[in-house]
């Protein structure tokens, strides 16, 4: 095995761009960093590159500045995971690379933390625990009484609140308020948020598009308050989404689910989404 970096995200995807977008919603994190870095060239700061088996990539990595180091399996099998891991923990220690934590499937998060704590004195904390899914054909279904919309500018406020009560509630960190504000104004203002009114014209819950890929969306922000819960709106804001996006051309839609809600995985599966891969989320801790 061997290690290849590549001087600039331009040249990662020149060799790597067709084999990810082969299973695109899986490897979503690495090509949206890449293509969000197209311009920066090779520095510490910004890596991407793969273990190669006898000229067969087996691990996609990069690790960009105040990003967590993202690591795609594409094709390995479960005894390679150790070597590969280890080869890539080796590289990045010995050559002073700093990560702020990490992203990957949950074997291979176990097995690079293990190889990397021999050589740095530091603890990993998971942080975050999900299914990556996706889905091309939605199911018929009957959405609760109710009306899907995009969000307006009046409701600016409202969506901030929201999207905090997200990020503590979901991913357990604290967001700034004008982040926030300043997050929840772009996305209104660039036709990405998504609310659902109740019978009474109220609204119950939102979702945005976080990303444009190339062959479909990702969604994000999926927050229902806790008063409107278990009634059916999330769902059916996801449904009239994911209709709209699919008929627009997208191939097909993806969002990330709390592994540890099997509520929320049920409900998404039944408009049609299916589970492709787990994703864990570790956050290092220096000693």
């Amino acid at each position: 095995m061997v290690i290849k970096v590549y001087e600039d995200a331009q040249a990662y995807l020149k060799e790597n761009e067709s084999i990810l977008l082969k299973n695109e919603a899986v490897s979503q994190l690495v090509l949206y960093n890449a293509y969000q870095n197209l311009e920066v060239t090779k520095s510490d700061k910004c890596i991407f590159g793969v273990v190669i088996d006898e000229e067969r990539p087996m691990l996609h990595f990069c690790n960009v500045a105040s990003k967590k180091m993202v690591i795609y399996t594409q094709d390995i099998v479960k005894e390679s995971i150790g070597p590969a891991t280890d080869l890539l923990a080796d590289y990045m220690v010995s050559n002073n690379i700093i990560i702020s934590g990490l992203i990957a499937k949950h074997e291979v998060c176990q097995a690079y933390i293990e190889k990397y704590q021999k050589s740095v004195d530091c603890t990993f904390l998971e942080t975050l625990e999900m299914d990556i899914m996706e889905i091309r054909n939605v199911n018929d279904i009957k959405p609760v009484e109710g009306s899907h919309r995009l969000a307006v500018i009046d409701e600016v406020k409202m969506i901030t609140d929201w999207m905090i009560d997200f990020q503590m509630e979901a991913l357990a960190s604290e967001i700034n308020y004008e982040t926030a504000l300043n997050k929840a104004t772009r996305l209104i203002v660039e036709s990405r948020v998504y609310v659902y009114e109740d019978a009474d014209k109220r609204p119950v819950t939102m979702a945005t598009v976080s990303r444009q890929l190339v062959h479909g969306v990702a969604f994000n922000y999926v927050y229902t308050p806790e008063e409107f819960r278990g009634k059916g709106y999330a769902v059916a804001n996801i449904y009239y989404m994911t209709k709209e996006y699919l008929a627009q051309g997208n191939e097909f839609c993806t969002l990330f689910v709390d592994r540890k809600n099997p509520v929320s995985c049920r409900a998404y599966e039944k408009v049609g989404f299916q589970a492709l891969e787990n994703n864990y989320e570790y956050t290092l801790i220096p000693a």
